[in-house]
């Protein structure tokens, strides 16, 4: 497990008595393994859940990339402790993706996500892998540009669809897998309608292989 970096900074401190403020906790447990520069969506979905419940917590968010999260505090409460029993829920997942497919593109300066939100971090890491399977695809099979370019989107869209559901079903790294064999009929039936036989049981062998189903 990564050290997750405990220290809280107290934001807004010359606010006036009463209003809100902010807490803002860095940690490094929750960055995306398919994209630098991004956090785990799945991950991170599930502790901005708990941050939320803790007393005296407004609102929960976190940075794009996964470093920052910020905590928003009701009026009246003690900042902090819910400053440390925030930090103390930041303890993060293995990512169930571990090899970066390159940089993502940088969020809109002062743009946070709360837990809903997190979803948007999700669909981009589908992206990304949905990317790098469908170059490695099309070389290892030799598929048409056209052809790559229709199996790219079937990809991406279908690993969309999974991760949705993902965090449909409560968030975690682990479950995109429990997802995988419900959409996989629908997955191979898409296939079908631009790839030949042959081509579609390649295709469907390679991605079983690097999906470890």
């Amino acid at each position: 497990m990564r050290f997750v970096i405990a220290s809280a900074v107290l934001l807004a401190c010359c606010a006036a008595p009463g209003s809100q403020r902010f807490v803002l906790l860095e940690s490094e447990s929750y960055g995306c393994g398919a994209a630098e520069g991004l956090g785990c969506g799945l991950a991170i979905a599930p502790v901005l859940n708990r941050i939320d419940d803790l007393e005296g917590v407004a609102e929960s968010s976190v940075s794009w990339n996964g470093h920052y999260f910020r905590i928003e505090i009701l009026p009246g409460a003690d900042a902090d402790r819910v400053a440390a029993e925030a930090a103390a829920l930041l303890e993060g997942e293995a990512c169930c993706v571990t090899a970066s497919r390159g940089k993502a593109a940088p969020a809109e300066p002062g743009e946070w996500f709360n837990e809903e939100q997190t979803v948007s971090l999700s669909r981009y890491e589908a992206g990304v892998i949905a990317s790098h399977y469908a170059a490695s695809i099309a070389a290892e099979v030799t598929l048409e540009a056209d052809v790559a370019e229709r199996l790219h989107t079937v990809l991406r869209e279908e690993l969309e669809h999974a991760f949705e559901q993902a965090h449909v079903a409560g968030g975690g790294v682990y479950r995109p897998r429990e997802q995988l064999p419900v959409a996989w009929p629908k997955f191979e039936e898409r296939l079908a309608e631009f790839l030949t036989p042959e081509q579609g049981e390649r295709v469907s062998t390679i991605i079983a292989r690097e999906l470890g189903e």
